[in-house]
């Protein structure tokens, strides 16, 4: 394994209450279960003291339930027997004329009453820890996988140039060279956003904030990605944006690569910046596949991806708009789509404040 490979897995073992479950956990078991216990001792207390009037047997349900989610089933089962004997003393006290085996069967149902209920809380915590300790193996996984993805697309990336100079190439060997680039770039690109999206989650990312008319820089990402489909209307004046030049180039460039790459084949992605009311806004429309109305809210999501005919053969996980998402609410900006409809086309809009002009 390299050294950016160690470098990564470190940087990609969980953290937090999972990883601290095994190391700081046992330590503070007994302790807590303690308290857990002075906390029915105390329920006990006030339910003695008030009599049979009042009913406080709920309350007794408190600490059972803490002791399942936070100590386990050990603590449960102690907290659960032991609020039961709590219980049954209260009413014992309270009632001293009631029979034995009325106490014995009350002493069975409550016992049995809360020792399911910490059972089933203590069984939806290990499902919990099950399923987070799954997604962050899987999320160590990808990291992986996408570094190793990065490394192989840049070597086929440096390698093009020295087949584009090989002599008396046809143009059928061309296309396939050009195909091989735009499918290493693409493979970068999916590297990218899956090494970045933990960065984005935990806020681990600084803005390198700087003040830029957002037309010019819409402009000049239009002509890099496909200038003979993006049609660009902005307003002639400058849209001053005060935000991170890098991290915008990459929201902005998933929108647009989003467009074109489930558009039709020589049709027209129309790009559009404008201000209005303080905020600068940049509007995308394709004339692609189009989304349904329950699809709008998926696609920003993690792995939010829309399965269609259409969609099916396109390279990605559903990373892309949910990385831009993340950058662009870091800006302080909002983005959404709409669309008429499948097959209609859809429409995707961010917007972000407006920057003071430099004086």
């Amino acid at each position: 394994m390299s050294e950016g490979d160690t470098a990564l897995r470190a940087r990609t073992v969980p953290t937090g209450r999972l990883a601290d479950l095994d190391v700081r956990g046992r330590r503070l078991v007994l302790p807590l279960t303690l308290l857990a216990a002075v906390g029915v001792g105390a329920i006990w207390l006030v339910d003695i003291s008030t009599g049979p009037d009042y009913g406080f047997a709920i309350f007794y349900l408190i600490p059972i339930g803490l002791a399942s989610w936070w100590l386990g089933r050990g603590p449960a089962i102690f907290i659960a027997l032991l609020a039961t004997i709590a219980w049954i003393w209260a009413d014992v006290v309270a009632r001293p004329g009631i029979a034995v085996a009325a106490n014995v069967w009350n002493g069975l149902t409550r016992a049995a009453i809360f020792l399911m209920l910490g059972l089933l809380i203590d069984q939806v915590r290990r499902e919990r820890l099950a399923l987070r300790s799954v997604d962050a193996h899987r999320e160590e996984s990808l990291a992986l996988f996408a570094h190793t993805l990065r490394r192989s697309a840049g070597e086929i990336e440096s390698a093009i140039p020295d087949l584009t100079r090989a002599p008396a190439l046809s143009s059928a060997e061309r296309s396939a060279i050009n195909e091989l680039r735009r499918q290493s770039r693409n493979f970068n690109r999916f590297a990218e956003d899956v090494l970045e999206v933990g960065q984005l989650e935990a806020g681990r990312f600084r803005l390198n904030r700087g003040r830029f008319d957002l037309s010019e820089f819409v402009a000049e990402l239009a002509r890099e990605t496909d200038k003979d489909r993006l049609q660009l209307v902005a307003e002639s004046d400058p849209i001053w944006v005060d935000a991170d030049p890098e991290r915008l180039r990459t929201a902005i460039e998933h929108l647009l690569n989003n467009a074109v790459r489930f558009s039709p084949t020589g049709s027209t992605v129309h790009v559009t910046v404008n201000s209005k009311d303080g905020r600068a806004r940049v509007t995308v429309k394709d004339q692609g596949v189009g989304l349904a109305r329950s699809q709008l809210g998926v696609i920003f999501k993690k792995y939010g991806r829309v399965e269609t005919d259409a969609t099916r053969d396109k390279i990605g996980v559903g990373l892309g708009l949910y990385v831009a998402r993340l950058i662009i609410e870091a800006h302080g900006g909002r983005v959404s789509a709409s669309s008429v409809g499948l097959g209609l086309g859809s429409t995707f809009t961010l917007d972000l404040p407006l920057a003071e002009a430099p004086a």
